[in-house]
């Protein structure tokens, strides 16, 4: 079966078939069956699937570029056990199997976007660049550290991919319908190899990736629920305490390129050298209205939703309401560089690699404030977008508005990792031991929040709109179209945004740009030292094989900081060096009792370090002069300890031919550690405080199945043939404690539920793709509300629905139409109780024309 799936592999176009060539030899014949992207995807991670000891899933390029994936993270949404929130229309944050503490690599090399967080945005690379993503599920000791979760490896190209030449290029205008405007997305991809009959094998390859898309998002937040004894007499009612309208909308951008290098001097040795650089950055203009309840409301304007103390509808009177316009402006840089090789004499092989990688965040916010009043609010939440209105002010007169203040804030974060890894693996040859595997990587890690948080925020007094009406416009969008929302209200010019110093000076703010509080920064320095042995064995005649193996971790770290001093009223450094011994024992099975049938057992111990921010030393105290007893404080916890989790996973799979697969998996998690804050008195300084600290909670259990099924019908007669189905779906229940809820919840981000389902078809010159990705209700967040208590926040369940068509007029080009969002879903969050709505967003359905052409 092996072999079977390794020719076919080796068919398919631009799948490493010069690799695999040369370890199958002359089974390559089978190159001239016909396999189109859509199957080679399919057939290439089945083989990565079924060569694996691991359980794993993966996507390949031909199944990514199949969909009008836009990043990595869009493309592992149709990954069982996957979850993704949606950013401005794209996808965001990743879970697996519940969790986001998930260990991400390229290459097979740890990587990161500088933050609070150790792992990477996927959000920052083009889905353009990939060759690949394996989603390890289950662990062996050779793998990184770092992911209670699982692991993440996304793949580049390497020249000896390839058995020759190639040149790839694509190009793909792309619209939006809420934002109204399209842009231009440019790929290509040059690779090269030769022969010297003197130096051996040579390649070289330039893959580049510019992507510009306009997006827009609209939220509509309605304001927590409060309670209040005001509205009806002798009863509670839980009333909002607002709203807030908000249209966002700009352009993200992603500036990409990867290089690799290889050479083979001779059957025994191989070097390379590769790297990538890749920029991605949102340009956000924003146009916010808020407005609260108010103490008054017109007679008989309220209702209630029946059978419950919750507020339908009111008319509030005398509502002040204010409106921020803002850029929001985020950049993330990340730059790799790899030098590495790997020896083979005769049963020894030995590798290693040396690797950089950096990276920079920063968050850039700024613009005016302004606020009015209106005769009358009206909110009337029965709908499934909320309706609401002010009445009895014309918004659009600048001298019923004031300015109140310009917002300036500005952050950054920096980090660095270096690292080296040396392996060796001897195979023994015949006997039930295969092979024994060792290895050894140092790493050094740095992380900081360089200057800290700028916070320059500065009031404007006695200035209405009238008197400086240039820096404001109408608003020309209206929040969440076809539903009642306020509208027609003046709004800033976003000419302005982007030059704060220049706005300051415009409103005759004299106070220079303060520098960042250095009780909110920290950094972090980690030197790792890993060491490992696994032993991959067989069963002798019992088809039973697998590894086994123990890893030992020791990370020292430096964490460095500020602490309050209250006695002087000023701030000292505060340095914590901590010192951690973990183990980290592993085991994996794989039986296949009959060609093509696989059972498959995993049990491991993972970890996950705790983020930066949580680590940080800070301590920030607020110290109440009239009253000690309310004296409060805010910091992070260097004694936090890992998040460590006992797994077992059995998984089930049945390969009946070259693109037809079905698998089961059943997987139990024992997570230790958590973290959750907590607030607790402290004794500082001679003093009490009420300090708010992250901790270590207790243990949590996660469980769960996953069913997948794969298949081209090529049986059926006819155009039938070209017909296919790639389906899965996932349980997830989990339970973990949650300090603010005072009992167990639900993982957060979470859904129960979650399922793929991809109709296909690929005949001739036509391929097409319809895909719908669906995740029910899930907690997306907790809140503290004052005389109501923590308040569960959840995202109602929503499906997510895609789609491409191609059509190859010519051997070397493909037309393309893609679309996303076909749907127009709207994604609704509410607080504990559909009557308690909280927020509802909407983004663009985009449609894209896409050419591509290989030579």
């Amino acid at each position: 079966m092996r072999r079977i799936l390794r020719c076919v592999i080796a068919a398919s176009i631009g799948v490493g078939g010069a690799a695999l060539a040369e370890e199958e030899g002359a089974s390559i014949a089978l190159e001239e069956i016909p396999v189109g992207a859509l199957r080679s995807g399919m057939i290439s991670a089945s083989e990565i699937k079924y060569d694996k000891e691991e359980v794993v899933d993966s996507v390949v390029a031909a199944d990514i570029h199949a969909f009008p994936d836009i990043s990595v993270s869009d493309a592992l949404q149709r990954i069982p056990g996957v979850q993704i929130a949606r950013d401005r229309g794209e996808g965001g944050l990743v879970t697996l199997r519940g969790l986001t503490q998930v260990e991400t690599t390229l290459n097979g090399r740890e990587v990161f976007t500088a933050g609070t967080g150790r792992t990477l945005d996927f959000s920052d690379i083009p889905a353009e660049l990939l060759a690949g993503i394996d989603v390890y599920k289950t662990t062996s000791a050779h793998q990184l550290e770092g992911g209670v979760g699982g692991l993440i490896d996304v793949r580049t190209w390497r020249p000896f991919d390839f058995t020759g030449d190639r040149l790839d290029a694509s190009a793909r205008l792309i619209h939006g319908d809420l934002v109204g405007a399209s842009k231009m997305q440019y790929s290509a991809l040059a690779s090269t190899r030769w022969t010297s009959a003197t130096a051996g094998q040579f390649g070289a390859l330039l893959s580049l990736a510019m992507q510009e898309r306009a997006w827009r998002e609209d939220q509509k937040t309605t304001g927590a629920p409060t309670a209040r004894t005001d509205l009806i007499p002798g009863q509670t009612v839980y009333a909002p305490g607002g709203t807030s309208e908000t249209v966002s909308l700009g352009t993200r951008e992603r500036q990409s390129a990867n290089f690799a290098l290889q050479w083979k001097p001779n059957t025994a040795l191989e070097l390379y050298a590769e790297g990538g650089y890749n920029e991605f950055t949102t340009r956000q203009d924003s146009h916010q209205i808020n407005v609260g309840a108010t103490k008054s409301f017109l007679d008989g304007s309220l209702r209630l939703f029946p059978d419950t103390q919750d507020m339908q509808s009111i008319t509030w009177t005398n509502a002040s309401y204010s409106v921020l316009s803002f850029a929001r402006d985020t950049f993330d840089r990340n730059r790799t560089l790899a030098l590495g090789g790997s020896w083979k004499d005769g049963p020894l092989k030995i590798s290693g690699d040396l690797s950089h990688a950096d990276s920079r965040s920063e968050l850039f916010f700024s613009g005016p404030m302004m606020a009015g009043s209106a005769a009358q609010f009206h909110q009337d939440l029965s709908g499934d977008i909320p309706a609401t209105r002010l009445s009895g002010s014309d918004l659009s007169d600048p001298a019923n508005m004031r300015y109140t203040g310009i917002a300036y804030r500005w952050r950054p974060f920096e980090g660095r990792l270096d690292a080296v890894q040396l392996d060796g693996e001897y195979r023994l040859g015949q006997g039930p031991i295969e092979s024994i595997r060792i290895g050894a990587r140092l790493a050094r890690r740095q992380a900081d929040n360089g200057a800290g948080l700028i916070f320059a925020d500065a009031a404007v007094n006695g200035l209405t709109v009238a008197d400086m009406p240039g820096y404001v416009m109408p608003n020309p969008y209206e929040v969440l179209p076809g539903s009642t929302g306020i509208d027609g209200y003046l709004t800033g010019n976003p000419d302005f945004f982007r030059d704060a110093q220049a706005l300051r000076d415009a409103f005759g703010i004299q106070t220079p740009i303060p520098e960042a509080n250095p009780l909110g920064t920290w950094a972090i320095r980690e030197n790792t030292q890993a060491a490992y042995a696994m032993l991959r064995f067989n069963a002798g005649r019992i088809p039973l094989d697998g590894n086994l193996g123990l890893r030992l971790v020791r990370t020292q770290a430096t964490l460095s900081g500020y602490q309050s001093v209250p006695s002087s009223a000023g701030v000292a450094p505060i340095h914590i060096d901590h010192d951690d011994l973990d183990t980290l024992p592993s085991l994996n099975l794989r039986y296949e009792p009959s060609p093509g049938l696989l059972l498959r057992a995993g049990l491991s111990k993972t970890l996950t370090r705790p983020n930066f921010d949580q680590l940080s030393p800070s301590l920030m105290l607020l110290r109440n002069t009239i009253n000690p007893s309310l004296n409060q404080g805010l910091a992070g916890n260097p004694a936090l300890r890992p998040v460590r989790s006992d797994n077992l996973d059995i998984a089930l799979e049945r390969y009946f031919d070259k693109t037809a697969v079905i698998h089961l998996a059943g997987f139990v998690k024992k997570v230790d550690g958590f973290v959750g804050t907590l607030s607790t008195p402290e004794l500082h300084d001679g003093e009490i405080y009420q300090v708010s600290r992250p901790y270590n909670t207790g243990h949590a259990d996660i469980a769960g199945i996953e069913l997948g099924y794969q298949q081209f019908f090529d049986q059926l007669p006819g155009w039938m043939s070209g017909l296919g189905l790639h389906a899965n779906y996932t349980y997830v229940d989990s339970r973990a404690p949650s300090p603010l809820l005072g009992d167990d919840a639900p993982l957060q981000n979470l859904s129960k539920n979650s399922y793929n389902l991809a109709a296909l078809y690929e005949r001739g010159r036509i391929s097409a793709r319809l895909a719908y990705n669906w995740r029910d209700t899930y907690l997306s967040g907790i809140t503290q509300v004052t005389g109501v208590g923590a308040l569960p926040i959840y995202t109602k369940g929503y499906g997510w629905l895609d789609a491409s068509l191609s059509y190859r007029p010519a051997p070397n080009l493909t037309l393309t139409l893609e679309g996303s969002n076909l749907l127009g879903t709207d994604r609704v969050a509410y607080y504990g109780s559909p009557t308690r709505p909280q927020s509802v967003w909407r983004n663009d359905t985009q449609i894209a024309l896409r050419a591509s052409v290989r030579f």
